[in-house]
């Protein structure tokens, strides 16, 4: 439990740190070019009121309700499960549940999050993301692949 803890503070500490430096270096609106070959990789400061790829915007107060509910749930199922729960499936829980908490405390402390890496090629742009959205995005789809994989193993191990 130690560990899962000390991952999760790591996680959420990257992701705090990283917006508070963005916080006090730039000013709103201000990318600074990192790779400049076809104008690749900015940081950026912008603020996000919505969801995922700024989905929903100026509705923080749902996200301020609906999200501390999606953490709790994520939490008690991953300690009512966690006979059941492989090591890879636990990590990638622990991961989830900081990027929520990094993006959580955003909200609760700004009124919005910090959005900062801005990818894409000259004029088409991703919209821009943090660390607590990499955290969850990656650990989704590393649980995807991992319920996947048993999926495929268990159909496998029943057509025997």
């Amino acid at each position: 439990m130690k560990k899962y803890f000390s991952l999760f503070l790591s996680v959420l500490a990257l992701d705090q740190i990283s917006k508070l430096a963005i916080y006090k270096l730039l000013p709103y609106g201000a990318s600074i070019q990192i790779v400049k070959p076809l104008h690749f990789f900015y940081l950026t400061k912008v603020y996000n009121t919505g969801g995922a790829f700024s989905f929903f915007q100026n509705h923080n107060l749902f996200f301020l309700i609906f999200i501390p509910l999606f953490l709790l749930s994520i939490a008690l199922y991953a300690y009512k499960e966690r006979e059941n729960l492989s090591k890879f499936q636990k990590h990638c829980l622990c991961i989830l549940i900081a990027g929520g908490a990094g993006n959580l405390t955003d909200r609760i402390f700004r009124g919005a999050v910090i959005d900062f890496l801005d990818f894409g090629i000259n004029n088409l742009r991703w919209p821009s993301f943090n660390i607590a959205d990499s955290a969850v995005c990656i650990s989704v789809f590393l649980l995807a692949i991992d319920m996947l994989k048993t999926a495929l193993k268990d159909k496998k191990n029943s057509s025997k």
